[in-house]
């Protein structure tokens, strides 16, 4: 069974997304990133050695048809359409649909664009000793979970958008059934604008090249 990699994104529609930036950005610029940050990490996960998901929610399917036309998409790429009530449904239905045909699944948001590769690798090469792998992220929440088998309580019941997200999943799960990643960062103040830009002087494999370009016009 191949492992599975499933990135999560709303489709970028102006005015629905990257709001709380909008202090900061126009709503035109709010959709830029979005955008630039979803296909950016379409391109960085193209060196890894899993079957990709792009699982869009907030759209038509022919939304989602003219998407993948428009930005010419690999047909490597499986692009569905997110279905559930809440996050955490959206999430586990794409997990159990998935899980079916493979054995090993990540599923990653797009808001961390300098996260390092090697934290998707280590989450697939951990799960051979733990069922669940978290990346959490500063704001308290996770940009990455994992899953070697069906956990779907880790779906139900929580407080999607806030800052308790991953102690609710980490008090589901006992000590020995999973592994936290290093802590990395979303992009979803002006502060995290500023330093995604420092952090993108440096080498970086997988460079978010439309990412940077991005933050580049804001000089």
């Amino acid at each position: 069974m191949s492992d599975a990699l499933l990135v999560f994104s709303r489709y970028p529609r102006l005015g629905a997304v990257k709001t709380r930036l909008e202090s900061f950005l126009t709503p035109e610029g709010c959709l830029q990133l979005h955008q630039a940050l979803l296909l950016d990490t379409l391109d960085r996960t193209a060196c890894l050695s899993v079957t990709r998901y792009l699982f869009l929610s907030d759209c038509s399917q022919v939304e989602r048809k003219l998407f993948v036309q428009e930005h010419k998409l690999p047909k490597a790429i499986h692009v569905h359409h997110q279905q559930g009530k809440d996050l955490g449904e959206r999430m586990w239905n794409a997990y159990e649909m998935v899980s079916r045909s493979s054995g090993r699944v990540v599923l990653l948001g797009i808001d961390s664009p300098s996260l390092p590769l090697a934290h998707i690798q280590e989450a697939l090469e951990k799960l051979s000793r733990f069922p669940v792998v978290v990346g959490p992220v500063e704001d308290g929440g996770y940009s990455l979970l994992a899953l070697s088998e069906p956990r779907k309580d880790l779906f139900e019941s929580m407080s999607w958008g806030t800052d308790v997200v991953l102690q609710e999943t980490l008090d589901k799960l006992a000590s020995d059934e999973f592994f936290l990643l290093p802590c990395w960062y979303d992009v979803d103040t002006p502060a995290d604008l500023h330093r995604l830009r420092k952090d993108l002087e440096g080498d970086l494999e997988g460079f978010p090249h439309r990412t940077h370009q991005f933050l580049g016009t804001l000089e």
